[in-house]
């Protein structure tokens, strides 16, 4: 039991012996250091040059009469503070960090803009895409692009991209979203109704039929296309890539399917979903 409490001490900070010397000083009550030596067989010198550590770490108190005797304070007291200490300089440190984040960031941002190689990346796990998409959705602040199939925003994946949506828009990013269903029309008003954001520059259309696979083009610069490979949930798996050679024709093919469409299931621009109307 007792070397269960001193393992415990240590993640307050105490030495094996500080807290072997603390805890018999509070198991005693007021005492002598010859009781604390016999108590915990360490030398009597030992102790005498641990008890102004632990006074300084407001644990005890002592006189300066004959005898000398040490008192604790009560525990809990004493390693309530030690905890309260302990948070200040976690906030402390916490704070420290986010302002050196902040100017590092000001100092990057401050740098000229370099032309950016074309990189190619197949993204295979739940969590590599969850990943990337936070980041991508932080840094958007203007236009994306997203061919969608029916498929992919109905239960259980509904709910997930009605949060993507969301996260988009709140960044104040332009939003085109062409869905792919052989679905009546007014099933797929009602699902846009449930996923369109509440804020925002949203506009959707229907198509029945694609010639190619889901995806999406975020500020003209990168595009994120849906591969037949899928994830460890079944999702599928998706490659991006930067190079404006692909990003162009994806660019082009959105332009030109957008522009031929007809049905027209919302256009918004700072609405709430339930006032969605035709046009």
């Amino acid at each position: 039991m007792q070397e269960d409490l001193v393992l415990k001490m240590a993640s307050f900070g105490f030495t094996v012996n500080q807290a072997k010397v603390y805890l018999s000083i509070v198991q005693s009550g007021k005492t002598r250091v010859g009781r604390i030596s016999k108590g915990i067989q360490l030398h009597r010198h030992d102790i005498y040059k641990l008890l102004p550590k632990l006074e300084k770490m407001g644990l005890i108190t002592n006189t300066i009469d004959r005898p000398f005797m040490v008192e604790a304070i009560p525990i809990e007291n004493a390693l309530e503070t030690l905890i309260l200490k302990e948070r200040q300089r976690a906030n402390q440190k916490i704070s420290h960090m986010e302002n050196n984040l902040k100017e590092i960031v000001n100092a990057i941002q401050l740098q000229p803009e370099t032309k950016e190689e074309a990189r190619f990346t197949l993204y295979t796990s739940d969590e590599a895409i969850k990943s990337r998409g936070h980041l991508l959705i932080k840094k958007t602040k203007r236009e994306f692009k997203i061919i969608i199939s029916m498929e992919h925003i109905t239960e259980p994946l509904l709910h997930d991209f009605r949060n993507f949506l969301q996260m988009i828009a709140e960044k104040d990013a332009k939003i085109k979203l062409i869905i792919v269903s052989t679905n009546d029309e007014e099933e797929i008003r009602q699902i846009v109704e449930n996923i369109a954001p509440n804020k925002g520059q949203f506009r959707a259309k229907l198509i029945y039929k694609s010639i190619c696979k889901d995806y999406q083009v975020v500020n003209n610069k990168e595009v994120w296309i849906e591969t037949q490979q899928k994830t460890e949930t079944g999702r599928p798996c998706l490659f991006w890539t930067n190079d404006l050679n692909i990003v162009n024709v994806y660019v082009d093919n959105f332009k030109r399917t957008w522009a031929h469409l007809k049905t027209s299931l919302v256009s918004q621009n700072y609405i709430t979903p339930s006032s969605l109307s035709q046009k």
